[in-house]
């Protein structure tokens, strides 16, 4: 995906990295994605207000 990404010039959201991230620092990586694949409302919400700065 980075890869098509760059060659079409085509915004990404990283989201795992942003995930990642999210439950390094929270301490509860079950808070953003309960079974580590399906974001929860939480996470909902952070992919939401991440594509809204990517694309703003």
């Amino acid at each position: 995906m980075r890869k098509l990404a760059r060659k079409y010039g085509a915004h990404l959201l990283a989201a795992d990295g942003m995930f990642g991230e999210l439950a390094a620092t929270a301490g509860r990586p079950e808070c953003w994605a309960a079974d580590g694949v399906h974001p929860t409302p939480a996470g909902h919400a952070a992919l939401a207000a991440a594509w809204l700065r990517l694309v703003a």
